[in-house]
């Protein structure tokens, strides 16, 4: 079992205040071209777009496009697959996690605060700002639950040097209530839903650990978690990850450059091996979720990155899953779909 605190729903309410107001970020157009790879990665297309941090990546069905974010740039990024059409909203502040919304918005966690971006007027409008995390920490990671009501978040220790387990997980409602779920984190991750939308799973970069959990979809709330997988430095600490409809756990090796992939059970049953050192985040999308995209980033420390580090990698599926789902309830006065 997972030997850290789980929180009560209403612990964290009182220290969760509405964000400012609304500001405009700047837009900026491009067109790319992919590369298809050669062997040993045959099958395997390459964007060479250099994120520094290249995260959340998640398919908009509606509008046939790719987005995700570039963490410290900080951007939000849309890719037209088609066209190579190239879209970049340039943040003011650093970027954990994107999921969809309604009415061409996405939801973002950013350094301290969980806003909205309309992706047609380039308005950011932030909803909520989580008060009491520690100063060295910052969001990161998050996703729509299964029923759209709950954006799930979490945050980690962004300090350069060692790091201590100052993260935490919580949930968002659109009305801008924040509630944390779970302590003891020290880079949160990985998280993700089986297909029935029974179980949470999410994970600790830094430790190495996958957990999961009961999960309550109507009250948003998570039972006590326990170890599904662990993954360490050579296997690939794992980083963002998917769920298919059989219950595999795609999850991104960050230190291994791969992709491993959990059975329902826990047991890694498959490595795919990437062009690039750092692969952060898999998701399916295209026609019919049958694409595969996986974004990467670049470490400061590397003097001479290789030539696709920090780029998106789109292959075939390997797998199914279902449609990303989009964070459905409004706030007051905002109307979201």
């Amino acid at each position: 079992m997972l030997n850290i605190p789980i929180c009560q729903p209403n612990e964290s309410i009182s220290n969760i205040r509405m964000a400012d107001k609304s500001t405009q970020v700047e837009v900026q157009h491009e067109t790319i071209t992919r590369t298809a790879l050669p062997a040993p990665w045959l099958g395997m297309q390459a964007w060479r777009i250099r994120n520094q941090v290249g995260e959340s990546p998640v398919w908009d069905d509606d509008a046939e496009r790719l987005l995700w974010i570039d963490v410290r740039a900080p951007a939000v990024l849309r890719l037209d697959p088609a066209t190579g059409a190239l879209t970049r909203w340039l943040l003011p502040e650093v970027v954990g996690a994107l999921g969809l919304a309604g009415g061409g918005r996405v939801v973002l966690a950013l350094k301290r605060r969980i806003a909205l971006l309309d992706l047609a007027s380039g308005e950011l409008t932030g909803i909520a700002t989580v008060q009491d995390e520690p100063p060295h920490n910052r969001l990161n990671e998050g996703k729509v639950s299964p029923g759209g009501r709950w954006f799930l978040f979490g945050s980690m220790d962004d300090r350069a040097g060692p790091k201590q387990p100052t993260g935490a997980l919580y949930r968002a409602e659109a009305n801008g209530t924040v509630t944390r779920l779970l302590e003891g984190l020290t880079t949160a991750n990985g998280i993700a839903w089986s297909p029935d939308g029974q179980w949470l799973y999410f994970s600790d970069s830094h430790a190495g650990i996958v957990w999961r959990s009961p999960w309550n979809e109507a009250l948003g709330q998570m039972g006590e978690a326990a170890v599904f997988a662990t993954s360490g430095d050579e296997a690939g600490r794992p980083d963002g990850a998917l769920i298919d409809l059989a219950g595999g756990y795609l999850s991104a090796g960050v230190s291994a450059g791969c992709l491993n992939q959990f059975n329902a059970d826990g047991k890694l049953v498959h490595k795919l091996d990437l062009p690039l050192r750092a692969p952060t985040m898999p998701c399916l999308g295209g026609l019919g979720c049958s694409r595969l995209f996986i974004t990467s980033l670049v470490r400061p420390a590397w003097t001479a990155p290789g030539e696709f580090d920090g780029a998106l990698i789109e292959m075939d599926a390997p797998c199914r899953a279902k449609p990303a789902v989009r964070w459905r309830r409004a706030p007051i006065g905002l109307k979201l779909a």
